[in-house]
């Protein structure tokens, strides 16, 4: 399967999830400033809620937008014969099916379909992520209380 490929397809799925950050922070920040939010009492917080969950969404769409930068001129090594490592393609055999994962450092989480195949994005610090770093094609590895499985193939 081709990383180049597989890396297009996540960079648009986090493309439209910047675009449905920036819009969500435009809504929260529009209902902060909006006359309407105006503390009628001391008590009345609406506008303050506002303005934090519009700061949230900020953050959240300037660390997402770095990772997505960083991604884009991102280059999947050849992990044939090596340990795994961030941009290993891996294919295990988890619990008798075969799965695919993407080790990246941002994307965890996100399955796509590349010809036919779902491809699920993890990263290091997620639970399989974990397990795989560092070991190759044939281990075995296991996570969470007692789940194992084998590395089947790993480019």
């Amino acid at each position: 399967m081709n990383k180049a490929k597989i890396l297009k397809a996540l960079l648009a799925e986090l493309d439209e999830e910047l675009r449905r950050l920036l819009a969500a922070n435009e809504r929260a920040s529009a209902g902060a400033t909006n006359s309407e939010s105006k503390a009628e009492t001391k008590w009345d917080t609406c506008g303050l809620e506002a303005s934090y969950l519009a700061r949230g969404h900020a953050e959240q769409f300037k660390t997402l937008a770095a990772e997505v930068h960083n991604l884009r001129g991102f280059v999947a090594p050849d992990y044939t014969d090596h340990p795994i490592g961030v941009g290993a393609l891996v294919e295990v055999d988890l619990g008798g099916e075969a799965m695919l994962f993407f080790l990246l450092h941002c994307g965890g989480g996100i399955d796509l379909m590349i010809d036919g195949r779902e491809v699920t994005v993890i990263t290091p610090e997620s639970p399989v992520g974990a397990a795989l770093i560092d070991k190759q094609q044939g281990d075995s590895f296991s996570f969470r209380a007692g789940s194992s499985g084998k590395i089947l193939k790993v480019v």
